[in-house]
């Protein structure tokens, strides 16, 4: 990492470090001012004072029940009482527990008021018996002084209070003006090193500039070889392809003796042999010429309804005619799904082929092989052929579908050809807008999958049309 580059760092971590504690001090102000806001609303002397005001209240009403005149009755002697209950519940909460929580003769005042509400409870709804009001006072009397005395402790605790609260939010005052100082340095410092930076980037910038047009030359230059390359495959095909069909031709005449015998059975076997040859050449520089106008986009499909069950079923006959299928066993699940298809048919045969291939070339002799279709919910079609030959990993499997590779060099020398073949397909199907899925084991087998989306699929409509 350059100077520059570790300043910066250095210089982030600093600043978002201030960030954080910048963040945490305006939520402890936040929190401070709130708690300052409530207990201006619901102070500790304020709930203390009401209780012993409702107290006083409550001793007034005994006191004047039963006085002609004075319009008290039990009813309102019973909502006093019922005042005062809840006032002993906010005594209990709050700032005020806090209070009475950190002076213990305060909570044996609390205590014995709770008590003392509920030794009165009974007697207020006796208070129309004589000599009740008088007993009830009696009672009252000595609690009087006590929450007097939790008033004004009360009131000197939250005086406290107050004064703790505003002299934290100066302390935090400083401490954030402080941190804003610090950010506001490092936010100096960090405009002097992106100044610097900039100048940096518009030197690579101009750099990259002529980077750029080097690049877009050789990039030029490579389309021109890679087009090039495709032009010279195609017309090298093209002209290997005269000379091979001749030799293919009559390679097969003289082995199937069409013009009279040949002579001696030697050179029938040669004739074979050339014949075979020729017939592989044919194939490979086929599978040459379809790759390269893949790779270049040049090759055409020409997309017509078709019958995929009579397509598969003559396109297996055309491959169980070959050498190579001599004695396999290649069968066709009837009970999958066989729709129409809107595909090319010369592109289904060839991506059947090299599949049914691919599965006799890498299984043991006499090993089945499967061909099945299937319609996913999606509406997709599933067209796959299934083996149980040496398999691949998921990395082989990766490797085989790119052109000329094949999964390593043990099996290039054991299994002719050039690698073409699943390379060929994918790029056929994803020519008809689907995709290429290969399912398989090491030792265990492989199924292989075109599938074809779902506008390939005709619908039953069409289907009755066709």
């Amino acid at each position: 990492m350059t100077l520059l580059g570790r300043l910066r760092l250095i210089l982030g971590v600093t600043i978002a470090l201030f960030a954080i504690a910048a963040g945490y001090i305006s939520y402890m102000v936040v929190e401070r001012q709130q708690g300052l806001r409530e207990a201006a609303r619901y102070n500790v002397a304020w709930a203390t004072s009401q209780a012993l005001s409702e107290f006083i209240s409550f001793e007034q009403r005994v006191a004047a029940h039963g006085v002609p005149g004075s319009g008290v009755d039990t009813d309102h002697v019973q909502l006093r009482l019922d005042i005062l209950f809840n006032r002993a519940t906010i005594l209990r909460g709050g700032d005020v527990a806090m209070m009475i929580a950190s002076e213990p003769e305060q909570e044996a005042t609390l205590q014995a008021f709770e008590a003392l509400l509920a030794e009165i409870e009974p007697l207020v709804a006796q208070l129309d018996r004589p000599g009740v009001a008088v007993d009830l006072l009696q009672r009252l009397a000595p609690m009087e002084n006590r929450l007097k005395y939790l008033a004004a402790s009360a009131n000197q605790f939250g005086g406290a209070q107050v004064a703790d609260d505003q002299r934290t939010l100066l302390e935090l005052h400083w401490i954030f003006s402080g941190l804003a100082l610090g950010l506001i340095v490092c936010g100096v410092i960090l405009i002097g090193l992106l100044v610097a930076q900039n100048r940096v980037i518009a030197r690579a910038h101009a750099a990259l500039g002529l980077m750029t047009d080097d690049l877009r030359v050789a990039k030029e230059q490579a389309e021109f070889a890679s087009e090039a390359k495709s032009r010279f495959l195609a017309h090298m095909s093209h002209e290997l392809r005269t000379p091979l069909n001749a030799i293919v031709g009559f390679s097969g005449m003289i082995a199937d003796e069409a013009l009279g015998a040949v002579g001696q059975a030697k050179y029938r076997e040669y004739a074979r042999d050339i014949f075979r040859s020729g017939t592989h050449m044919t194939d490979l520089i086929n599978d040459i010429l379809t790759m390269a106008k893949l790779e270049a986009g040049h090759f055409e499909i020409e997309p017509q309804p078709l019958n995929l069950r009579h397509h598969v079923d003559s396109t297996l006959s055309i491959f169980l005619g070959t050498e190579m299928a001599r004695g396999s066993e290649v069968g066709i699940d009837a009970n999958g799904d066989w729709p129409r298809l809107r595909a090319d048919e010369r592109a289904i045969r060839q991506m059947l082929l090299n599949l049914l291939s691919n599965a006799i070339k890498f299984s043991n002799p006499g090993a089945p092989i499967r061909i099945s279709s299937r319609q996913t919910e999606a509406g997709e079609l599933v067209l796959t052929v299934a083996d149980r030959g040496v398999g691949m990993t998921r990395d082989q499997a990766d490797q085989a579908v790119k052109p000329f590779r094949q999964i390593d060099d043990r099996l290039a020398r054991k299994y002719e050809g050039t690698g073409l073949g699943l390379s060929i397909v994918k790029g056929l199907i994803e020519r008809h807008g689907g995709r290429l899925l290969i399912d398989s084991e090491p030792n265990v087998g492989s199924r292989i999958s075109l599938v074809f989306p779902k506008d390939a699929v005709l619908p039953l409509s069409l289907v009755r049309v066709a």
